[in-house]
């Protein structure tokens, strides 16, 4: 039988009955930041859970977390309270917060085997916000209302920008990424997923010049569209005294007469360009 016990706030589960016992903790706080520019950066760098990210109050960046540290037994339980913290800095400019092992970022688990240190996020910036957010494992990036240049990265899990106005790069492995604009893009962005659908939502009208490297899907687009020519991308690796070369030739689609350019890439999915 698994016992709950709930002392200060903080969820304690013990498993006697097996042979491993899980030891777990969670709470959950809130920060707020002063910021004296109307577009600070807030940077969120996550491994387990999700990124919420939403248009708040001027002047302040706050950060809600819903923090849960869990470990196969008490030994490592407290040891990942020295191994997996959330590093976080901050200033009149911004906020930065990175989840991770202090020792190595993660590139080596076994100094904390089974150990994991999840957060849900939950931020309210001002509305000019510069956002680059991401998580790995068991999470979803979503973003509202933010007209700042927007960054996303998620390995297993979604990624939805909803009344944005620039993107920068939107990353995804293992999940669709749907992206929606208040008004036309204004800058480039690079978007790639690899097991996924893109959905780009735009006002009528919008220009656009995308720059297509599908593998297996097909593109969709409800804005009147042509072909252009994609220059080539040539990169090369020296090997055994000489000089291997690699070519990418993407296709080329202009909307409405073109704009800035859109490079999407996906290995399985379709490109969904769509009027908002």
């Amino acid at each position: 039988m698994k016992t709950k016990l709930t002392i200060a706030g903080l969820l304690v589960c013990l498993a006697p009955t097996v042979a491993i016992a899980d030891v777990s903790e969670s709470q959950v706080w809130t920060k707020t930041f002063d910021v004296s520019t109307t577009s600070p950066r807030l940077s969120i760098d996550n491994v387990w859970g999700n990124v919420r990210v939403r248009a708040g109050t001027e002047g302040e960046i706050t950060v809600t977390a819903t923090e849960t540290r869990s470990a196969p037994d008490q030994g490592l339980f407290d040891r990942s309270k020295v191994l997996l913290v959330l590093d976080t800095y901050a200033d009149v400019n911004g906020v930065s917060m990175t989840v991770g092992d202090r020792e190595n970022r993660w590139r080596n688990n076994d100094h904390c085997s089974g150990c994991r240190l999840e957060y849900q996020f939950d931020v309210a910036v001002p509305k000019g916000a510069i956002v680059d957010v991401a998580t790995v494992m068991d999470g979803k990036i979503d973003v509202s209302g933010v007209y700042g240049r927007i960054s996303a990265s998620n390995v297993n899990g979604p990624i939805d920008v909803q009344g944005m106005q620039d993107c920068d790069s939107v990353e995804s492995i293992n999940g669709a990424v749907d992206l929606e604009f208040a008004t036309a893009p204004g800058q480039n962005c690079k978007i790639d997923t690899i097991n996924g659908d893109v959905t780009v939502y735009m006002p009528s009208g919008s220009g656009l010049d995308v720059a297509l490297d599908i593998f297996n899907g097909k593109v969709v687009s409800e804005f009147a569209t042509d072909t252009y020519a994609v220059p080539a991308q040539v990169e090369y690796e020296q090997s055994d005294g000489g000089r291997r070369y690699r070519i990418q030739q993407s296709a080329g689609l202009r909307l409405e007469g073109g704009g800035p350019t859109f490079s999407i890439s996906s290995m399985n999915g379709d490109v969904r360009i769509q009027k908002n």
